[in-house]
């Protein structure tokens, strides 16, 4: 035990302490007002956390620092009803921003880098002369973002995309549209790389106009 102690660097009692805070926060604060939360989940120093009631977070999920989860309640002249839901072991890094006025569903053993936004909606731009924040939002439909999904950093995820199990998406994207389990996309708007070929076990180049796939 004291031979373990003596190999860490303060940076790793420093983070089992920041670690131990947010599971006590969790357990004596969130947990009570949260729609759900799973067994050994944590949230560290969110920067913003809102319809607290239909957040849903698993069993292990952690959530880094900066974090914002916000269900939408009200925007311009309508009402909504955003939920979010974080499977279990899910891991979102720093700054990650979720926002919901329909609904976010992420599935187990997601990874998501730093500064990564998802949004199921848009704001209406067709009225001129109105300020966007007195408009309905444009809501295409739910985001669903399958299990063991790895995001890169500063990735942006928008309203009724669908991804699949075991996507992988590039640091900077910006996905618009939904793509089939063991995806590789990047670019923006995000488009396939490779897919994941199920008997080989081999990520297989896209070929950008045919959609056929190669080595």
């Amino acid at each position: 035990m004291l031979a373990k102690l003596r190999g860490k660097e303060m940076h790793d009692f420093i983070r089992l302490a920041q670690v131990g805070g947010a599971r006590l926060k969790m357990a004596l604060w969130y947990a009570r007002f949260l729609g759900s939360a799973g067994r050994g989940s944590w949230i560290m120093r969110p920067g913003q956390l809102r319809g607290l009631r239909n957040i849903h977070l698993g069993a292990g999920v952690r959530i880094e620092p900066g974090a914002i989860l916000y269900c939408v309640r009200g925007f311009g002249p309508r009402t909504y009803d955003g939920s979010i839901h974080v499977g279990d072991r899910t891991f979102l890094n720093q700054h990650c921003n979720l926002t919901a006025a329909s609904a976010i569903r992420i599935g187990r053993d997601v990874s998501f880098g730093p500064n990564v936004f998802v949004s199921d909606f848009d704001h209406d731009y067709r009225e001129p002369g109105v300020s966007r924040v007195a408009t309905a939002l444009i809501v295409k439909g739910p985001v669903s973002i399958g299990d063991r999904c790895w995001v890169g950093a500063n990735v942006c995820i928008g309203s009724g995309v669908e991804l699949g199990a075991d996507c992988v998406v590039g640091a900077n994207s910006v996905v618009t549209r939904s793509f089939p389990a063991g995806t590789l996309l990047a670019g923006a708007p995000a488009v396939a790389i490779r897919r994941l070929d199920a008997a080989s076990g081999e990520w297989l180049r896209v070929a950008r106009e045919s959609g056929d796939v190669s080595r």
